[in-house]
């Protein structure tokens, strides 16, 4: 979270008519004429009972967003042309319900969801991007229609911080260059296993950078520590994926997308270089998540 929880107080929330409640208003407003022109007491007390009516439910509408704490989540990356995900936690810190709350992003989607007394919920704003790199938070809205949908309360505007980011769009396919093996790979690369050609030659300590599929799991069970297998035997000890200075950056980068989806998938240890920013080889989700952030913001 980038900002501080924000709070909605009384000052904070704004009551309009929807069309429905312009209908309902025009109602009532002919009940009393017709109540004034013919003196019936019958329709004096229809008109108060619904003017009281439309009263209550501002009150209430008010009520169910009073006191909501809004925090801004870490959003969610995509691929571009798909999508990426603006999160927003509510949080009901009372022990009333609130009904029918939608997140509304400027320009973008509307998400309505309910909360039960004490309940946090995160809503994710889908956005769609056409290229890859930073992609600017949306302002968003807090407002509800409940309880009749005569009134909409709402929020003011509020502008969230965190950019998400669009990777590159992969190409289909794309070749994993040949690996190298040399004296360090080939005491400390993790192999791939009998799958991938290699003998199992035993277990390591774990270590930052190993891929998490090599993990021992038994041993873990075993209370023997994190321990990882290693494997002899294999041509392949760590790949590089590097950029082709002679191509296209985009067609490039959206190569090495492909790339580093697949080294990561087929357990290899990879790194990037990308001109003088490089990215040291290893394997894992976190790994994985740096390379393709590289990727996005390259030349940025």
């Amino acid at each position: 979270m980038s900002r501080p929880a924000q709070t909605l107080g009384r000052r904070s929330i704004y009551l309009i008519p929807t069309r429905e409640g312009l209908w309902f208003g025009a109602i009532v407003f002919v009940l009393l004429l017709a109540a004034v022109n013919y003196g019936n007491g019958l329709a004096y007390a229809v008109t108060f009972l619904l003017a009281a009516f439309a009263t209550l439910s501002s009150a209430i509408g008010q009520r169910n967003l009073l006191g909501l704490v809004i925090h801004e989540g870490l959003p969610r990356p995509g691929f571009a042309g798909a999508f990426v995900g603006f999160r927003v936690i509510l949080a009901n810190p009372t022990d009333t319900g609130r009904f029918g709350v939608t997140v509304s992003a400027y320009k973008g989607p509307s998400i309505t969801v309910d909360l039960a007394p004490r309940e946090q919920r995160t809503v994710e704003i889908p956005w769609a991007t056409v290229r890859r790199g930073s992609v600017p938070a949306p302002a968003i809205r807090i407002s509800s229609r409940y309880p009749f949908g005569l009134l909409r309360a709402f929020s003011r505007r509020m502008a969230l911080e965190d950019p998400a980011i669009a990777y590159p769009n992969p190409l289909p396919y794309a070749a994993l260059p040949p690996g190298r093996a040399n004296s360090a790979a080939d005491n400390e690369a993790t192999g791939a296993g009998s799958e991938g050609g290699g003998d199992f030659a035993g277990l390591v300590a774990f270590r930052a950078g190993e891929n998490p599929r090599h993990i021992h799991w038994k041993a873990v069970a075993a209370g023997k520590g994190l321990l990882v297998k290693r494997f002899t035997g294999l041509a392949d000890r760590e790949i590089w994926l590097a950029a082709d200075p002679a191509g296209r950056m985009e067609e490039e980068l959206r190569r090495l997308c492909r790339q580093a989806l697949d080294a990561e998938k087929s357990g290899h240890r990879y790194g990037l270089a990308l001109g003088e920013d490089r990215v040291p080889a290893a394997a894992g989700a976190t790994h994985l998540e740096r390379c393709l952030k590289a990727l996005a913001l390259h030349g940025e």
